[in-house]
């Protein structure tokens, strides 16, 4: 098994340019944050409070819902060319810090926003974990099979996930709005 942590693009840029550019870097990003345009294979985040797809660009949008415990909710609308998106690239593109870990059934989430701050196994024994929620409408969410490696989410589609007890069957995050 390995780990696998997922950063958003820019912290990896921004870990080889000097000083002086990663200034030059944030004001431009400032600035495109404004913007909608984007070419047709990009995704692009929206506001992370809302989760809104307002003003996001791409023919298509999917929502990233997760709760790391009650009132600790981030949502985020990725847009994208195609008529769905691999789960994993709408993780990637909504810029969550992620860690993962495979296994047979595909990759498990271990990690989301530095929740737990620190793991050295991904699923535990009876401690929390992340469970896996996805909504193919926007409102009802289904518990996959799979791992988050093999989840496809169609476009008006939602990826949901909670840091969740071991104790019974999982409790989703709150439904998303339809994308």
């Amino acid at each position: 098994m390995y780990h696998r942590r997922f950063y958003p693009r820019s912290l990896r840029a921004a870990v080889r340019v000097p000083a002086i550019a990663i200034l030059v870097l944030t004001a431009g990003a400032a600035v495109a944050a404004c913007s909608s345009s984007s070419s047709p294979g990009s995704a692009s985040a929206s506001a992370p409070a809302s989760g809104s797809c307002a003003g996001v660009a791409g023919a298509h949008h999917a929502r990233v819902v997760a709760e790391a415990a009650p009132g600790k909710l981030v949502q985020r609308c990725i847009g994208f060319a195609t008529k769905d998106i691999k789960a994993v690239t709408l993780l990637r593109d909504s810029h969550i810090e992620l860690g993962t870990q495979k296994y047979s059934f595909g990759e498990a989430i271990c990690q989301v926003n530095n929740v737990p701050s620190h793991y050295s196994q991904c699923l535990p024994s009876g401690q929390d974990y992340w469970a896996v929620f996805l909504s193919t409408d926007g409102r009802h969410w289904t518990t996959p099979s799979t791992g988050v490696s093999d989840i496809t989410v169609p476009s008006g589609g939602s990826l949901g996930l909670r840091y969740d007890s071991p104790n019974g069957t999982p409790a989703a995050p709150p439904s998303p709005s339809p994308a």
